[in-house]
């Protein structure tokens, strides 16, 4: 398959926000050091108890209030963040942001929000493609990716995962069976 997939995509909030937790929890693991963190706490909090000595009680709570409370801080302002940023893009019920142009070269975007020159990817360059529940994550650099929602292209889903697949070999992967 040598032809050329244009996706024209029109992202929307939910979308958005489940490529966020994806990146941020799934592929980047950011949950890891919270978890490990609360955990330590609640074990110290556990010893300060079992030593039984005055002020244990005492100890304890604040080790769990302080084990659990910030964990909880941190991921509740990430999901905040990500619904503000999904406002300010006005994303909503869906907003066209960006065209991706697939083809044997490679991986071609040109954006809609704001004027600046096309950017070009060779596939050999591209980091990875997940293929997740709706939609595709082309990450172009480790930093940087590029979602493609299921029915944009002009192409049908399984044909563009099949394209993506071919180009990109090992690097694409299905989250999903």
């Amino acid at each position: 398959m040598s032809r050329q997939i244009t996706i024209p995509v029109k992202l929307d909030e939910k979308t958005f926000k489940r490529f966020s937790r994806f990146d941020m929890f799934r592929l980047r693991k950011r949950w890891v050091r919270p978890v490990v963190f609360a955990l330590i706490l609640i074990a110290f909090a556990a010893v300060a108890l079992l030593t039984g000595k005055a002020q244990a009680g005492m100890i304890a709570s604040v080790l769990l209030v302080v084990g659990l409370g910030l964990p909880l801080v941190y991921f509740g302002s990430f999901l905040s963040q990500v619904n503000v940023q999904a406002a300010q893009r006005g994303l909503g019920k869906g907003r066209p942001v960006y065209t991706v142009c697939l083809d044997f070269d490679g991986i071609t975007v040109t954006n809609k929000l704001k004027e600046e020159p096309p950017v070009t990817v060779k596939w050999k360059d591209a980091q990875a493609a997940f293929k997740a529940k709706g939609c595709v994550y082309l990450y172009v650099s480790a930093v940087r990716a590029f979602l493609l929602p299921d029915g944009q292209a002009d192409a049908g889903d399984d044909a563009l995962w099949a394209y993506i697949e071919e180009h990109m070999g090992a690097k694409a992967k299905k989250l999903y069976k």
